[in-house]
């Protein structure tokens, strides 16, 4: 069952990110999330690429969170279920 990481309060539906199932049996999804100012964000997501952890390219586009001047924007990855 998707569920939306926005607030329903949004008018344009094509903002909503959706959680989907893993892809593949045995892998778990995990999500990233950084909240904050847009300046704030981008520092981070850069951050967390120049120490090697993740591709900017890899995070979602910025969204708004329903708060003035703030985004998030979401990392996903996948581990394997023990």
């Amino acid at each position: 069952m998707p569920q939306a990481f926005l607030p329903s309060t949004l008018v344009d539906p094509a903002l909503q990110i959706t959680i989907e199932p893993a892809a593949e049996p045995g892998r778990e999804v995990i999500r990233i999330l950084v909240i904050g100012s847009a300046h704030g964000v981008e520092r981070i997501v850069h951050e967390l690429y120049r120490l090697g952890f993740a591709e900017v390219r890899e995070w979602s586009k910025p969204q708004p969170t329903g708060r003035i001047n703030e985004i998030m924007r979401v990392l996903t990855r996948y581990v394997m279920v023990e």
